[in-house]
């Protein structure tokens, strides 16, 4: 299987192309594809489409391509370029044919890593032992994009696909799983902590009354 990871945006756009095996990574290629700040947006857009299309004709035995999936910020700006990039993006690829699936931050962090908040050193480590890499990419960016290839070979071991949209599961996997565990550790801990401010703020209140009559 051969798996083209990418992280959308508009300056910086990161791929990784790795080959999945007998439960063995490979390295194909993986970069950066880059548009020129403050320049006119269509043909940054378009120079996206030109050099994402060179990586596709490049590599023709793409099987899946693993896309970070979008979600926005407090900049609603940037995230309708960063949208509006990532539909050049996915209409590239997916006019080859090329089944495309979307992945959030923290199941890429939770496939790689084990953990969905591990922290970018973790998951660089993580990638470097995966893909068996002496020296790990200088942009966060093409990490990323390796570690989303990463990630789908993690959950296509464990569950298939279903209908048009790629981000509808029929089953939740085993990584799904260990993250909504953590999500109710992390709830638990958070009450745990809120039930101890509520204790010692009403034990200080108390104390402030029993202090306010003995005067």
């Amino acid at each position: 299987m051969v798996i083209l990871g990418i992280d959308p945006g508009f300056g910086r756009i990161g791929y990784g192309l790795i080959e999945y095996k007998n439960n063995k990574y490979k390295v194909i290629e993986y970069g950066c594809i880059t548009t020129q700040e403050n320049s006119y947006f269509p043909k940054r857009l378009n120079k996206i489409e030109e050099d994402l299309e060179s990586i596709l004709d490049r590599y023709p035995e793409i099987d899946s391509a693993s896309i970070e999936d979008l979600y926005f910020n407090t900049n609603i700006t940037t995230g309708i370029k960063v949208a509006e990039a990532r539909g050049v993006i996915i209409n590239s690829i997916s006019k080859r044919g090329i089944d495309i699936y979307e992945y959030t931050p923290i199941q890429a962090k939770q496939a790689v890593a084990g953990y969905g908040r591990a922290t970018k050193s973790q998951v660089m480590d993580m990638i470097k032992k995966h893909l068996k890499m002496e020296n790990m990419p200088k942009l966060d960016d093409t990490a990323d994009a390796l570690a989303l290839a990463i990630c789908h070979t993690q959950y296509n071991r464990f569950t298939t696909f279903n209908g048009t949209d790629k981000s509808k599961k029929q089953t939740k996997t085993a990584i799904e799983l260990a993250y909504e565990n953590e999500l109710k550790k992390d709830k638990k801990q958070d009450k745990k902590r809120a039930d101890m401010i509520k204790k010692a703020l009403e034990k200080e209140t108390k104390l402030e009354k029993i202090a306010k009559g003995r005067k």
